[in-house]
């Protein structure tokens, strides 16, 4: 079959076939048109926050589809960069909280100038499976002054897919709207835009994948409401796919992974959806009446066949499964497939001991959390490296992760003695996880025969399944983060308001180049990261020499504001120092924070250096580990080496590194059990005495010491 026919039957089938099952099942029922009053219409969102929303990008290479799902999402989660080959070649479904709701954004590749026939099939393939139940919106993805031959034949080819019905449901999203000039004139002046806006209905809106959180936060909010606007007005999308499945199946090699697709596809096309043509009032967007993806997550410790497993479940070979001294897995991967008309959606994790961003791997991947915990361990190997896992995912979603828990024992065939049993009771250790399971486990036998090993599969579905319902179709959700407060000391003058910008991301503190401190009393800001609340509280000076001696009141107040925060949850202290001027004053300065904190304050403390654009083309270690100065390096090794910097005129991305950096320094503290308690009783009074009296002793102490 040629090229251009395996196309036509492949995008008017396998696309019409996405359109009809995602929006038929999706919107026939539940996507409805609010009549309520405004205010009704804000209780509304916040009753339906937890709704899932479902984008498919689509566009030529290079339009910046990844970016734009990133910004949709907040998060850096689709590799995105500039290059002359294609960055995307799969397509990746990520999912993350925006706007209040559960959105979820699948990014693809060119799609529609493939010339390997295989990978054309593969892409539509994944691509109709990762947007399973159903799907809101397609976002045509078109670079603004870069409109091509090659946009215009993308545009052409959905049209030629889509027809009229399903093209009232795509919005256009151009990107590079970081260059100057009215998005509207600029559209307005280009027939050939003007064409393509009219074309898809005339919604469409622009992206600077650059933007600040706050421009961010508008955009997204902007094409969130373009999406509803669409779902409320437009109805279901659906197409008779009998005589077009069967087309399909004549055209395409039973061979090739098309026909498992026409398997499970046809599992699909049965399901009763309703017929979607009365439109009920309702007060927001409602989920699929299909029930969610079943997400099966596998754990486990590295070596044990984790991706070896997920591929017997799947039924194909999509994990990498290979022999290697090092991780094979180094990040969550998800593959999905329709057992028994119920979406499986199998998770394969890496090592949790040798991931550093563990948690924030398994959020953008399970969010709100997975069903089911399948726990890959061979027979006869059970030791502390999987209680180590175990601990991992408790931190994780709490104790309740056990109710959620089924055990895989593989490698039966290794065992000599057949009474399993009897192999079991040997270890005390695998048992009591097993009792602690409700005794819910099952075995490989990897030298079974394939009509065996599909046994082995079904059952232990079918046992997951199970499991499933037995816990109410609920997901086993993630722990809930208590608020991460990070409290900014040091002397006047060290950019402690400036740093707390860049923590936040926007400009909360008053930050300026005065002779006189900026700073005089404590102030709050916030932010999201991570799904964790950030309170950042920006302090006036501990030690200034403009104070009247024996005038406290202003430090008295701010220590009790320090008090009353730090009752609210974990708390890390960052002293803000100039990078290459320590003063007398930050010496004071620490000596006050030992009075008020306690003497162990060091501990638990980050050492933040301002000014980071002084370094040049140096390095921040260099700086550190090369400095005569004694004092500097006492401090940060108490500090137990926790140091970084910031350079507080950076913007966009490069700040937001910044502050990933120090963000993720604080919750390590955090999670080492750095936490520091504040006292079980804050005497004011002392404490302002202590400070009277001690930091003059403390600084003739560093004299002496140093």
């Amino acid at each position: 079959m040629s090229a251009g026919v395996l196309e036509k039957v492949c995008l008017s089938v396998l696309f019409s076939l996405l359109l009809s099952w995602s929006l038929q099942s999706g919107l026939a029922d539940d996507e409805k048109i609010s009549t309520r009053s405004p205010s009704q219409e804000s209780e509304s969102e916040q009753g339906s926050s937890t709704m899932e929303v479902r984008l498919l990008l689509l566009g030529k290479r290079g339009a910046g589809k990844s970016a734009t799902g990133n910004s949709i999402l907040g998060k850096a989660v689709f590799k995105s960069r500039f290059s002359e080959q294609p960055v995307t070649r799969s397509c990746q479904r990520e999912s993350g909280i925006t706007q209040g709701r559960e959105v979820v954004v699948i990014d693809t590749p060119d799609l529609f100038s493939s010339i390997d026939d295989i990978a054309f099939v593969d892409n539509i393939k994944c691509c109709l499976e990762l947007s399973a139940p159903s799907l809101h919106a397609l976002l045509l993805v078109v670079s603004l002054g870069n409109y091509t031959v090659e946009d215009r034949q993308t545009a052409e080819h959905i049209q030629k897919v889509f027809e009229e019905k399903a093209r009232r449901h795509t919005i256009i999203v151009f990107t590079r709207k970081d260059e100057d000039g009215s998005l509207e004139d600029y559209v307005k002046n280009n027939t050939s835009l003007q064409d393509l806006v009219q074309c898809f209905g005339g919604q469409y809106c622009a992206f600077n994948n650059k933007a600040s959180k706050d421009e961010n936060d508008a955009q997204v909010k902007e094409l969130l409401g373009k999406v509803k606007y669409l779902v409320e007005n437009n109805g279901p999308y659906a197409v008779n796919l009998r005589d077009e499945d069967r087309s399909l199946q004549d055209s395409v090699n039973e061979d090739t992974s098309q026909h498992s697709m026409n398997e499970d596809t046809s599992q699909r096309k049965d399901h009763p959806h309703g017929s979607g043509e009365q439109h009920q009032q309702m007060t927001g967007w409602e989920p699929s009446p299909w029930p969610p993806a079943l997400k099966v997550l596998l754990v486990g410790k590295r070596g044990v066949g984790k991706s070896a497993v997920g591929n017997s479940l799947l039924g194909k070979r999509v994990f990498e499964t290979r022999y290697s001294e090092k991780p094979v897995t180094q990040r969550c991967m998800s593959e999905s497939r329709i057992w028994r008309e119920r979406q499986v959606l199998i998770i394969d994790t890496p090592d949790f001991s040798s991931s550093k961003d563990i948690e924030q791997d398994l959020v953008n991947n399970t969010y709100p959390g997975p069903h089911a915990f399948l726990l890959v361990t061979p027979l006869g190997s059970f030791n502390e490296k999987d209680d180590m896992v175990l601990s991992t995912i408790q931190r994780i979603f709490g104790d309740k992760f056990i109710e959620y828990m089924i055990i895989l024992l593989t490698r039966e065939e290794d065992i000599e003695n057949p009474d399993l049993e009897k192999f079991l009771a040997r270890s005390k250790r695998l048992k009591e996880l097993i009792n602690k399971c409700k005794n819910q486990y099952s075995v490989f036998n990897y030298r079974a025969t394939e009509e065996e090993k599909q046994c082995q599969v079904d059952k232990l579905l079918q046992e997951i399944v199970s499991m499933v319902q037995q816990n109410g179709d609920k997901p086993c959700t993630f722990r809930e983060k208590e608020p991460l407060h990070i409290i900014l000391v040091g002397k006047s003058g060290t950019g402690k308001s400036a740093s707390g910008n860049t923590i936040l991301g926007s400009p909360e503190f008053r930050s300026q180049l005065k002779a006189q401190p900026v700073t005089t009393s404590c102030h709050v800001g916030r932010r999201t990261w991570n799904g964790q609340d950030v309170v950042v509280m920006d302090t006036p000076a501990l030690c200034q020499e403009s104070r009247a001696e024996g005038d406290l009141s202003q430090l008295e107040t701010a220590v009790k504001d320090c008090r009353s925060y730090y009752k609210e949850g974990s708390t890390v202290l960052v002293l803000v120092l100039q990078l290459g001027r320590i003063t007398t004053e930050d010496k004071k300065a620490v000596g006050e924070l030992e009075c008020i904190f306690g003497a162990e304050v060091m501990e638990y403390m980050i050492v933040l250096f301002t000014r980071k654009e002084d370094l040049e083309t140096g390095k921040l270690d260099d700086y550190v580990n090369n400095t005569n100065n004694k004092y500097l390096k006492n401090i940060i090794a108490r500090c137990k080496g926790r140091y970084c910097a910031f350079n507080n005129k950076e913007t966009g991305q490069a700040r937001e590194d910044q502050a990933k950096e120090l963000l993720t320094m604080a919750s390590e503290v955090i999670k080492g059990g750095g936490q520091h308690k504040h006292p079980r009783t804050w005497n004011v009074g002392k404490i302002m005495k202590n400070i009277q009296e001690k930091p003059s002793k403390l600084l003739s102490n560093l004299k002496e010491r140093f």
